[in-house]
């Protein structure tokens, strides 16, 4: 989608969500990949949810301001936020997770 963003914006702003994405991917990975049975390692799953949910915020943001300069139509605002909206809930209950884990 970010390829139909203008020049300027494309490179400003849609590369930036491309990067916060692939930051939640690295981010959800090594949140999978600490000891879960530790203490510390729930305490580091959690924080790095919660930069998920963070970046996922951060996405949100820079597609509103493209769907405001009509550089997304809205259905394909609709489309992506019912996508980040599935991330963000599924984080939250794992954020929860880990937590509950932590006294």
């Amino acid at each position: 989608m970010h390829n139909n963003f203008p020049k300027p914006f494309r490179f400003a702003v849609g590369e930036r969500i491309l990067e916060e994405l692939a930051e939640c991917l690295r981010l959800i990975v090594l949140a999978n990949a600490v000891d879960k049975r530790s203490l510390p390692g729930c305490a580091e799953g959690a924080a790095l949810v919660r930069r998920v949910r963070a970046a996922v915020e951060v996405v949100r943001g820079f597609l509103l301001l493209a769907w405001k300069l009509k550089f997304v139509s809205h259905g394909g605002l609709v489309e992506l936020s019912t996508r980040l909206e599935a991330i963000s809930r599924q984080a939250a209950r794992w954020q929860q997770w880990f937590d509950a884990k932590i006294p």
